[in-house]
């Protein structure tokens, strides 16, 4: 789930499976609905809390996965070089083969993730009707 969530960098024991996911045809879609699940189901929970109508956290979904389609040529360029890799598989990073370099990698990413998307949550939802 954090490959998913976090762009998650798994290193050399997951290395044709990554490059052979993100390459796949509906890389995109599968990146995106769980997110858009997941982000979606916490802006509803937030703007109920905010006393804001929770349907107003549909657009900016939609807006995203949207948006994601027609990035998504790009999307897939950047999940790879996340994910220390070249278009045609070959580890490119330097910290690809490092155990301790790829978690700290991840678990910035992951803080940093999280962090913009709760301050975005909180935007959308402090914003009146």
């Amino acid at each position: 789930m954090a490959y998913r969530l976090f762009a998650w960098r798994l290193g050399p024991a997951y290395q044709a499976w990554t490059h052979d996911d993100i390459t796949r045809r509906g890389y995109t879609l599968r990146q995106a609905v769980p997110v858009g699940l997941l982000v979606g189901a916490l802006l509803a929970t937030v703007f109920a809390a905010a006393g804001s109508d929770p349907r107003r956290a549909i657009p900016p979904i939609v807006g995203v996965l949207v948006l994601a389609y027609f990035l998504r040529k790009s999307l897939r360029e950047r999940a790879l070089r996340q994910q220390g890799l070249t278009p045609d598989g070959e580890a490119a990073a330097a910290w690809f083969d490092d155990d301790s370099e790829r978690n700290r990698r991840n678990i910035n990413g992951a803080v940093l993730t999280v962090a913009l998307v709760v301050a975005g949550v909180v935007l959308l939802a402090a914003r009146g009707d």
